[in-house]
């Protein structure tokens, strides 16, 4: 049983890693690609912004359809429309090729997001946080980690075989999934479960297949769900931002070795890490929303010292530091924020996951893009808008806590939504 779920999250975190591998995996290759191409680095670059808005509205048709049809089918359909698509990539001979080959691409990456559905269906929601949160560390570790791999499969390759790898991957994750996201498996690890319990999940599913775009709408109406959906969304947006300018700023600014600044992306890692361990292990027994919230206020006075230092000439330490404080806070809120929103909705998890996705990667890709646009080749740009995220991710929780301090009744614990403020 034990040696189950740990195979089940491990495959699940791949099958949420491909994605951010795909977004990031090929950046050290834009140069040789344009030059292959013969298009500018500017038509490469829009490669990356066609593949997350793509992969952010894809999430949320894979959120709806999960709720209505097969979970399994239509994660397996995902995973070959993938690799299909990975391949075809070194085929392509134009940018407008390479564009609809990275469309196809994050389509069948989003259909990871059936994952929550399942996960919800599958676990209660104290076990779910915990699965999740080790699933989500994989996505918030993983853009620190891609450029990394892709920049070392180039250094021995061609940038070929840098799509070659990730449809491997793609392949290999399709062959795990038959056994670990399985009905058969689902029923073998839920054999532990009372007849009451059984009862719930038969009215659960038999509510659930009734889902429809009504639903889909209707989270959008309801300001606590979409407070925790923006509160992920926000961090992850100041995630994006340090990726898109760190590079810059590290290596151009502040003259630091590709080696050296691999590290340092090595060190962010371990603190998003440490985040999701402490959120998992050490804080096991409290709800994930007050987690969330607790770790998204405490990104008001970081956001307040992204501020000073973008004001100041601060030097490389103090930005690492501040850094690694930020990775260490959003491993704490990536899955306990999603957790807290899918409670308010036990009977759609696909739709309540896909306005997640939706959300996490379009802040996401605005942000990166507009460090892009703002050239960030000074720590001042890449410092502000990793503060202003920060800021918009505080009055998220800012929010949060203040509601539950007003509505007792309506958000109690039996419900599995925010407890009393004074037990926060």
């Amino acid at each position: 049983m034990q040696h189950n779920i740990k195979l089940y999250i491990l495959v699940t975190a791949l099958l949420f890693g491909l994605s951010p591998l795909a977004i990031d995996m090929y950046l050290p290759a834009l140069p040789t690609m344009a030059s292959s191409l013969s298009v500018s680095i500017n038509d490469m670059e829009m490669s990356v912004a066609v593949f997350l808005l793509a992969f952010a509205l894809a999430q949320p048709v894979f959120g709806l359809l999960a709720d209505r049809f097969n979970k399994l089918n239509l994660l397996l359909s995902g995973l070959v429309i993938f690799t299909l698509s990975s391949l075809a990539v070194p085929l392509v001979e134009s940018s407008e090729g390479l564009y609809l080959a990275r469309i196809f691409q994050a389509i069948g990456g989003a259909s990871s997001v059936v994952c929550f559905a399942m996960i919800q269906q599958k676990f209660d929601i104290q076990k779910g946080s915990q699965i999740i949160t080790y699933v989500m560390a994989t996505v918030v570790i993983a853009p620190l980690v891609a450029p990394m791999i892709g920049g070392q499969i180039l250094k021995h390759g061609s940038w070929e075989e840098i799509f070659y790898v990730l449809a491997g991957v793609g392949v290999f994750a399709f062959v795990l999934s038959l056994f670990t996201h399985s009905e058969k498996l689902e029923s073998v690890n839920s054999s532990e479960v009372t007849k009451s319990d059984k009862v719930k999940n038969d009215k659960r599913e038999q509510v659930t297949s009734s889902s429809s775009l009504a639903d889909f709408i209707a989270i959008f109406k309801q300001p606590l769900p979409i407070a925790f959906i923006f509160l992920g969304g926000f961090g992850f947006a100041a995630l994006f931002s340090f990726v898109a300018g760190s590079a810059f700023v590290y290596i151009d600014f502040f003259k630091v070795s590709p080696e050296n600044y691999s590290y340092l992306l090595g060190l962010n890692a371990l603190a998003m890490i440490s985040g999701s361990l402490l959120s998992a292990k050490v804080l096991a027994k409290i709800a994930p929303n007050k987690k969330a919230i607790i770790a998204g206020l405490l990104l008001g006075p970081l956001s307040f010292l992204f501020f000073v230092l973008a004001q100041m000439q601060a030097p490389l330490t103090a930005i690492v530091i501040a850094v690694f404080i930020f990775n260490i806070l959003l491993g704490m809120i990536s899955a306990n924020a999603i957790s807290a929103a899918m409670s308010f909705y036990p009977t759609q998890g696909g739709a309540i996951s896909g306005v997640f996705g939706l959300c996490q990667f379009a802040l996401g890709a605005a942000f990166s893009g507009a460090i892009s646009l703002s050239h960030a080749q000074s720590p001042a740009v890449l410092l502000s808008f990793m503060g202003l995220a920060c800021a918009s991710a505080a009055m998220c929780s800012t929010y949060l806590y203040t509601r539950s301090c007003s509505e007792n009744s309506e958000l109690s614990t039996e419900s599995n939504a925010i407890e009393p403020c004074r037990s926060l």
